[in-house]
């Protein structure tokens, strides 16, 4: 276990609740049947070893759990008329005990993952939700972890980890840019909400054409994911405008990923949490895309993903744990591309997003999931975060508003 792991070990230790990342994944309806999904997951869960250990609080090591076992671990619900609220529910089911031991044989802690099958025939969408506890991964861990688990044919997943040549700053530069203290409210909490979770959890989302995604990032001469933040802040100031009349810029935490080829199965945490400033002020789209587009340049350029996660391994698992709890994360957002053809049991996936609010006090997670086909933003969010249920429509909104600039970037440069 690195010192991530550990200190996600304490985390959810201290908290109420465990500690947990997720994926919800969605296939049409009627695909498979819970006694299939089950055969599927007995069939594979004891060769993943994620899914076969747990993170005690104080160890040093993974501790293995007591076997999984399907019947225990997979459950359905038929939810016709009602697949949000269900969702909603199942995000906040505790997780299920395990096999009592058999004697003399000790007793081993039970597996801390889970997998949830919800059936809705009025949106013709069949859901599977899966938990894990993020001591034991993270998101790019568990979309690795659920695709070994489920997928017909094995898939590339997400992009691996490819270290550049070390970047010209050391250990310092990432530890200045990370919040010791307690982030301003001002800073992290949109305007018009409060700062105080409520405990009630719910999800929200939208869906593009991947091709749309990619274009817009392709007239606009920068990455998509630059496109996918300046589509999330355009989201937030409109937002902000709504309820208050104004917007303020936002400080949000996004994992970047040091998951190497070759360890996408591994056990563990491997990815560092970056500060990126949403620029929520900024007068017009473009405006708000160069920003943006200039952070992403700055971070590659400055070498704080390799530095800052050798510097992060080397902080003590407690003051990590303490540090995380005070820094106060309000906001936060991610992007897995699962590239290439997924299916399970025959049925192609529709969409997917990230199934949780991962670090105490947060109030809103934005995560883009990139399919074949379909770019999905979910936002995952405390129902004291204001409207926050109009997120994805905005974000979708925000989209269109940097397709139109890039086309008028395109005519432009043809006129040129």
């Amino acid at each position: 276990m690195n010192a991530l792991d550990r200190a996600f070990a304490f985390l959810s230790d201290r908290s109420t609740e465990p500690f947990m990342v997720g994926h919800v994944l969605d296939f049409p309806a009627e695909s498979f049947t819970l006694d299939a999904l089950r055969a599927r997951v007995d069939e594979r869960a004891a060769g993943l070893e994620t899914l076969n250990v747990a993170a005690v609080p104080g160890a040093r090591s993974w501790t293995r759990t007591a076997p999984p076992r399907a019947e225990l671990h997979v459950s359905a619900e038929r939810v016709d008329g009602g697949l949000a609220g269900a969702t909603d529910a199942a995000l906040r089911r505790p997780l299920p005990a395990g096999p009592l031991p058999t004697p003399p044989l000790p007793a081993r802690p039970a597996p801390r993952w889970d997998l949830r099958l919800l059936t809705c025939r009025t949106e013709q969408v069949q859901r599977v939700c899966f938990r894990i506890e993020h001591a034991l991964t993270d998101g790019v861990g568990a979309a690795h972890l659920l695709a070994a688990l489920l997928a017909d044919e094995p898939c590339a997943g997400p992009y691996p980890y490819r270290p550049p040549v070390r970047g010209r700053r050391g250990s310092a530069g990432w530890l200045a840019q990370w919040p010791l203290g307690k982030l301003p409210v001002e800073e992290t909490v949109p305007a018009g909400s409060g700062a105080a979770r409520s405990g009630q959890v719910a999800m929200a989302y939208a869906d593009v054409p991947e091709a749309e995604l990619r274009a817009v990032a392709a007239r606009c001469g920068v990455g998509v994911n630059d496109v996918y933040l300046a589509a999330v802040t355009g989201a937030l100031a409109t937002l902000q405008q709504r309820q208050t009349g104004r917007a303020r810029d936002l400080m949000a935490v996004m994992p970047m990923s040091v998951r190497p080829r070759g360890a996408a199965l591994a056990p563990g945490n491997a990815a560092l949490p970056a500060i990126v400033r949403l620029p929520c002020t900024a007068a017009a789209p473009g405006q708000c895309l160069e920003d943006l587009a200039g952070q992403t340049l700055a971070h590659k350029e400055s070498g704080l993903r390799e530095s800052g996660w050798r510097t992060l391994l080397r902080i003590p698992p407690r003051l990590l744990c303490r540090t995380t709890e005070r820094a106060g994360f309000r906001l936060a957002a991610s992007h897995i591309n699962l590239n290439g053809t997924y299916r399970v049991l025959d049925a192609p996936l529709l969409g997917g997003g990230v199934f949780a609010l991962n670090s105490p006090g947060m109030l809103g997670y934005f995560s883009l999931i990139r399919t074949t086909d379909t770019a999905r933003v979910t936002v995952v969010h405390d129902r004291s975060l204001v409207a926050a249920a109009e997120l994805p429509g905005l974000w979708v909104r925000a989209l269109a508003e940097l397709a139109r600039h890039g086309e008028q970037l395109a005519e432009r440069m043809a006129e040129a």
